[in-house]
């Protein structure tokens, strides 16, 4: 297993974009036909939130108000807009129709209620493919959602602990043998996420368990970054249907450093609980990602990140209870000494592009109990 993960992406490197972006599809049956490169996802979005996320999403210093070109913010800009470490940013652009109900928690509960009523059992399932041809083992995370030791010098956490660690039982294709007891060893491993009493995280980290394999953290770090779209920052006032907020997070994202935008929607309320849409787009913080696989002296020069899902939010609580995203990530690298393109040839025609589709699924709470009885997700067995 050695140096497994970079050569699974070294395999999905391909050139040019033109075959490889538009011929991509993703894992799933929802995959979305606007997924190829350049598409603008929000073409079609409720017009006032798409204006609202392309402004939230403009660097500083663009001269026409609008996300950088390339995915990739120029230097200084993302640091000048959101540094590392600071917490989400909320934007209400829609307090939605009558009635309206608050996200937080009650009067008079504890200050970090939110988060401790988000604590308990989840299981978060993950698939990807790399490139056309391939695919990335299909993994069951069991969870285990609570807070960090007494002692511990950060208190506003949630710490996911990944109890189990299995290949789910349905897989895109056939894995090696003993590729199952590889995995295992991720057993143990922690994933932490830095919150504010509202839901917006500022840190992500995670350290693997003792017995884990190092080669394998990638997996690992898919579930950290899936867990933080499954974190809900909460808006400031009462919502209601049609609501509508964005949260602007600094955060890694497929090995990239990146500004990261989540437009939610309130698509309907039923007592507590809340279904909401969400719409991601991302942008690289700058040309620094450092991506296994990609030759030596390659120069990152696009990046384009879109994902669209859906999620349940029960109020006072900051995670969702069941949470659904597909998400598609291209790169583009000029190799070393630049693009080899002829005369007449397309943009990107010359340049190498990494490109992943994955979809996420976790489900938590009471919802993951009655899951279980009814053999849905969440069939892992969780200690």
């Amino acid at each position: 297993m050695k140096r497994a993960m970079p050569a699974l992406l070294a395999l999905a490197l391909v050139a040019p974009l033109g075959v490889a972006a538009c011929e991509e599809k993703k894992p799933t049956d929802t995959a979305h036909d606007d997924a190829g490169a350049g598409a603008d996802k929000y073409a079609t979005a409720d017009p006032k939130l798409a204006r609202a996320l392309q402004a939230a999403a403009s660097a500083s210093a663009a001269a026409d108000n609008g996300p950088p070109p390339t995915g990739i913010f120029a230097p200084g800009a993302a640091d000048a807009r959101h540094p590392r470490h600071a917490p989400t940013k909320v934007d209400v652009v829609s307090d939605g129709a009558d009635p309206k109900v608050s996200l937080a928690t009650t009067a008079g509960a504890p200050g970090d209620a939110a988060r401790t009523a988000s604590f308990g059992l989840a299981v978060l399932e993950i698939a990807q493919q790399m490139g056309q041809r391939v695919a990335l083992p299909t993994i069951d995370f069991s969870l285990m959602l609570g807070p960090p030791p007494k002692d511990d010098p950060n208190p506003g956490q949630l710490v996911a602990t990944l109890k189990i660690v299995t290949p789910a039982k349905e897989q895109m294709a056939q894995l090696p043998s003993g590729m199952d007891r590889e995995i295992a060893t991720l057993q143990g491993s922690e994933i932490r996420v830095a919150l504010t009493p509202d839901g917006r995280e500022s840190d992500v980290s995670l350290s693997l368990g003792k017995s884990s394999k190092p080669e394998l953290d990638r997996l690992v770090q898919n579930a950290a970054e899936a867990l933080v779209f499954a974190i809900v920052p909460l808006p400031d006032k009462p919502v209601g249907v049609g609501a509508q907020w964005i949260a602007e997070t600094r955060m890694p994202l497929g090995g990239v450093d990146v500004i990261a935008y989540r437009a939610y929607r309130v698509k309907s309320i039923d007592g507590d609980r809340l279904h909401l849409t969400l719409d991601v787009k991302a942008y690289a913080a700058d040309k620094g990602a450092q991506i296994a696989g990609v030759p030596a002296g390659a120069t990152f020069e696009q990046f384009d990140t879109l994902a669209q899902g859906e999620l349940e939010l029960v109020r006072g609580e900051m995670v969702a209870r069941k949470f659904d995203l597909q998400q598609r990530e291209i790169m583009m690298f000029a190799p070393a000494g630049g693009a080899d393109k002829q005369p007449g040839q397309p943009p990107g025609a010359g340049m190498m592009t990494a490109q992943v589709v994955s979809q996420a699924t976790l489900v938590r709470g009471d919802d993951l109990k009655q899951a279980l009885k009814t053999g849905g997700k969440g069939h892992a067995e969780v200690h």
